[in-house]
């Protein structure tokens, strides 16, 4: 009888265990800045898109019981506020085993006191808004936005109506990112020094890949969503393969580089930056796996390819596949700089964002260049 009464015991536990992981919710504030301050222009379409699209990967990965979306789009300089969104976040209520996604699109910038969102109205650093998240005290907190990292010296409203049919659980990608995580993820589209760039309409093809209208990043983050919202991604997943698209696909959309406004100095890239999430490498070890040596004639060769280091899977972009580096093949240039030594090979590689582009010559293949993404 007293095993049997425990037996029971164990069972409504056990159910009630499942009940209370089923009744997490993700709490999503959707914030866009297209005030007339910022000067979009004809690229406004483009953030009222990111929202969009952001919330309708919201509804295809979550069940609406729970899910709890606020919408914030900033039309009216006087709506652009630090308070708006500060007000946002106080007034959401979060049980301690939710999950908090706050997602921006519009302008940014830096300076002596850090990163942060620059709004109509003022200033709003980063720090500041995942110190308010963080008090909340829900599981995990997530804040990813799509805006510039450069140096620089709340309007409620209905999104448009888009019927998305429910689901009775969170999809794997969702389940895996936003419920078995627990901690702070901090991403931003570019690296400190960067701007963040639109995807460019083009009318005519021939002159490029066609545009759609939302930004480089937000447009590759839902690409990487919808892609793979059946299966059990990490974070470390997402930055990886959202950092490879982002860069190529600047590189695509500006292959001559690109300035946010006439006269100012041409970008030659962007680079996904992640300040923090769940299972980040530490900054400790080899970051690229390889071991080059100088060899008079020839610059800069390499000896040695760690297996399983970023070397041995890096991006080749002429066949859209990845592939290993090889002893033997020369470093050419890193980040279109000339590397005839390894002393500059050494230079180039602490100098640069985490995508790495390389150009590499091979006795067989030629010279081709490749993407290597960096531990840290």
């Amino acid at each position: 009888m007293n095993s049997l009464l425990t037996c029971a015991v164990w069972i409504c536990i056990f159910f009630f265990s499942v009940e209370r992981i089923e009744a997490q919710t993700l709490h999503a504030i959707l914030i866009g800045d297209v005030s007339p301050s910022t000067g979009f222009g004809k690229y406004t379409s483009a953030v009222k898109n990111d929202l969009i699209g952001v919330a309708i990967a919201l509804e295809e990965n979550m069940p609406k019981s729970r899910l709890n979306v606020v919408h914030l789009e900033f039309q009216e300089d006087v709506d652009s506020s630090p308070k708006n969104i500060l007000d946002a976040i106080a007034e959401i209520k979060v049980a301690p085993n939710d999950t908090i996604l706050l997602y921006y699109t519009g302008h940014g910038a830096v300076d002596d006191q850090g990163p942060y969102l620059a709004l109509a109205q003022g200033k709003l650093y980063r720090q500041e808004i995942l110190k308010r998240l963080t008090g909340k005290g829900s599981r995990l907190v997530a804040f990813i936005s799509d805006c510039c990292n450069t140096r620089s010296d709340g309007y409620m409203y209905m999104a448009p109506y888009f019927e998305v049919p429910d689901r009775r659980k969170p999809t794997p990608l969702f389940q895996k990112l936003f419920f078995d995580s627990r901690g702070v993820i901090n991403i931003n589209s570019s690296s400190p020094g960067e701007s963040a760039f639109f995807a460019p309409y083009r009318e005519d093809e021939s002159s490029g890949p066609p545009g759609s209208p939302g930004s480089i990043f937000t447009l590759a983050w839902l690409d990487w969503i919808s892609k793979e919202k059946n299966n059990a991604r990490s974070w470390n997943d997402m930055v990886g393969a959202v950092s490879l698209k982002v860069h190529t696909s600047f590189h695509d959309f500006y292959p001559k580089g690109a300035s946010i406004t006439k006269g100012s100095p041409v970008q030659t890239d962007q680079n996904v930056y992640p300040y923090d999430y769940p299972g980040k490498p530490a900054n400790e070890g080899p970051r690229t796996g390889l071991i080059v040596r100088d060899f008079t004639g020839r610059g800069s060769v390499i000896t040695e390819v760690t297996p399983g280091s970023p070397a041995s899977q890096v991006y080749l972009v002429r066949k859209d596949q990845f592939v290993s580096l090889s002893p033997q093949q020369v470093v050419v240039a890193i980040n279109g700089k000339p590397t005839p030594d390894t002393k500059t090979v050494v230079q180039e590689v602490n100098a640069s964002p985490q995508i790495m582009r390389m150009t590499i010559r091979d006795a067989r293949q030629g010279t081709f260049d490749v993407l290597l993404r960096m531990k840290y």
